[in-house]
């Protein structure tokens, strides 16, 4: 992608300042003249998908990603192809076609597995459960959520973590396991401190106002829902909105103004069609029937029912939940396997790399194989020999975690090749100051950077974070993010004679989970 970004400066073009259709034409163009191999051709088409999904033009969008799967192969291009059929199954199961959905998770899983993409093979897993959720069998949907539970400390994308644990969270409310739902939300709203996305955190305080109407606390459910904030003009968005609608009408039919909550959920409705999302039309009939016969209107109640049958029945025949029962959950066992070898191979490849006798050999692999492609950072695989390294010699050092601020939204409201440009300058600024000495700078993953001073104490390494943070804060993003600011925060703590390196970052992550909470673009110390 970096080399097709150059390409298109190179031709004095623009990627960032076209929008809508303006950037779908813009696309074509780069995908026709500019984009020289079948993966460049491959990244214009998921682009441009992109933009047609913005602008409601749903089945071109899905048509461009699977053309886009057709110029990429396997193995070499594993890693974009996960991708593309993550959104793909996502656009398809949110449009009611639930078998070409399955059909992409299916295919995920294995390509995942084959290639060593754990995060990729546990978003495929969700995927199903999400599907037994929407036929209403949330017994079968948890196996698969618990089976992600299973591989959650290897599983690198925090996103993905909330994700799977909100899933996990709805079916606990849905089978009224109250004790397992308020201990899960706990985490979830921890966890959501840490991960720069409103629609996840949406999703908590959406959890959080359910579990307040079950406990008749009405005014503090109400509390939850008003402070509900999330980007516009997303597919996952739009999904919450019309979900804090439907608790907003159970919310006003418990405070006896039921003509008020059917008043918002026949308007909502009729925006939900548009949206064409079977599941949503029938949670809104089935409240609006439950709300009517709660209010006497015996006439409506039933009318409404129907409706909420219509739909329910086409669900259950279109949704393939013979396909997610017994035979899936088989195939998924043989793959537990599978994932205990791939973990242990990755462990003896990287223990391997380490005591090779020829050191020419071992720096040249350690040069591609240690180096982020982005940033030119040192990579998660680099830190891992790093930190054995200094245990080994007992080496102390203080742990500097950087995290950017509000990082989903610019990728949300300006593009991922935007965030991109954001995300190469924050670590061009971040080796530039933390050049001096014993130091190392890592991108851990994402927006989430490591720094590793050898030989300071936590003082010397709070000065430095707060300098750093200033030079982020301090810097003209103009260029890069036009009216928007950057900000980071950061957490620090220091490694402790004895523990190991996993400790060590827990408590530093949990530093920067005090310097998020407590307002961000601040430095925090353990």
């Amino acid at each position: 992608m970096e080399a097709l970004l150059n390409k298109i400066s190179s031709s004095n073009l623009d990627a960032s300042s076209v929008s809508g259709n303006d950037a779908i034409i813009f696309w074509e163009h780069i995908r026709k003249y500019i984009a020289a191999t079948p993966k460049e051709k491959a990244h214009c088409l998921v682009i441009s998908a992109e933009f047609r999904y913005q602008l409601k033009q749903f089945q071109t969008s899905i048509d461009e990603l699977k053309e886009a799967l057709n110029y990429l192969s396997l193995p070499q291009d594993a890693e974009l192809i996960l991708d593309v059929k993550s959104g793909l199954a996502e656009r398809l199961l949110s449009h009611g076609d639930y078998k070409g959905a399955l059909d992409e998770y299916a295919s995920a899983s294995i390509i995942a597995l084959h290639n060593g993409f754990i995060d990729a093979y546990a978003r495929s897993i969700l995927g199903m459960g999400q599907l037994c959720n929407i036929y209403g069998d949330n017994k079968h949907a948890l196996k698969y959520f618990k089976k992600v539970d299973q591989i959650d400390h290897a599983i690198s994308s925090r996103s993905l973590r909330l994700s799977y644990k909100l899933s996990m969270l709805e079916a606990y409310i849905n089978t009224e396991k109250t004790q397992e739902s308020e201990a899960l939300l706990k985490e979830c709203e921890e966890l959501s401190i840490l991960v720069s996305d409103k629609v996840l955190a949406g999703q908590v305080q959406l959890c959080q106002a359910i579990l307040h109407r079950k406990n008749q606390q009405i005014e503090l459910a109400l509390h939850c829902l008003g402070d509900i904030h999330f980007v516009a003009n997303n597919i996952h968005s739009k999904w919450l909105l019309n979900m804090i609608r439907l608790e907003l009408a159970q919310c006003l039919d418990a405070i006896n103004k039921s003509h008020l909550a059917i008043w918002l959920l026949e308007s909502a409705q009729q925006r939900a069609k548009s949206f064409a999302s079977p599941e949503i039309n029938l949670k809104f009939f089935i409240v609006m029937s439950d709300i009517s016969e709660n209010n006497h209107d015996f006439k409506n109640a039933l009318n409404y029912q129907r409706q909420a049958y219509q739909i329910e029945s086409e669900l259950l025949r279109t949704i393939p939940i013979g396909e997610l029962g017994s035979s899936q959950f088989r195939r998924l066992s043989r793959f537990d396997l599978q994932l205990k070898l791939i973990l242990s191979e990755q462990e003896n490849r990287e223990l391997k790399e380490t005591t090779e006798n020829q050191k020419d050999t071992v720096a040249k692999l350690k040069q591609d194989a240690h180096t982020d492609p982005l940033t030119s950072l040192h990579n998660r695989r680099w830190l891992d020999i790093k930190f054995k390294e200094l245990i080994m010699h007992n080496i102390p050092f203080a742990l500097i975690v950087v995290d950017i601020d509000h990082f989903k939204s610019i990728n949300d409201e300006l593009t991922h090749l935007v965030g991109d440009k954001a995300i190469v300058q924050v670590s061009k600024i971040l080796s530039e100051y933390f050049s001096f000495g014993t130091t190392s700078c890592v991108r851990f993953g994402g927006e989430e950077f490591l720094v590793i001073l050898e030989q300071a104490d936590i003082h010397q390494a709070e000065i430095h974070a707060e300098k750093y943070r200033e030079a982020i804060f301090q810097y003209d993003w103009q260029q890069i993010l036009g009216e928007r600011a950057l900000t980071v925060s950061i957490g620090i703590t220091l490694h402790r004679e004895g523990e190991n390196t996993q400790r060590t970052f827990h408590r530093a992550d949990k530093a920067l989970y005090r310097a998020k909470a407590s307002g961000r673009n601040q430095v925090c110390v353990e």
